[in-house]
């Protein structure tokens, strides 16, 4: 009978095996509509997508594809324009781990 406890209370605390692992949470650098995805030369920018959504309407902004980048600064800069009330998803690799960048621009 302990055997039937102990048992579903074992995969209980395992949790689920597997998955890929969630983007950790980083800044990008933006000045106006200049974004930068690391200014340390020794970091390499892998890929990148940038999202923005209204309205509930998600639409890829722009976006490296499925090709690698590997650029380093000053060459990871790219050229954005922001549009006033819109939330944006920046995801990229950089240094072979995945990161994620959420904001909101405002009208003023």
């Amino acid at each position: 009978m302990k055997r039937l406890t102990i048992l579903p209370l074992v995969f209980l605390l395992s949790g689920c095996p597997g998955g890929n692992p969630a983007p950790h949470p980083r800044t990008t650098f933006i000045n106006g509509e200049h974004l930068c995805f690391s200014e340390d030369n020794k970091d390499v920018l892998d890929y990148y997508t940038i999202d923005t959504s209204e309205n509930g309407k998600i639409e890829t902004v722009v976006s490296s594809g499925y090709n690698e980048s590997n650029s380093s600064y000053p060459d990871n800069c790219i050229h954005v324009k922001w549009k006033n009330n819109y939330t944006y998803a920046i995801n990229y690799g950089l240094n072979n781990k995945k990161y994620n960048h959420e904001f909101f621009i405002d009208s003023n």
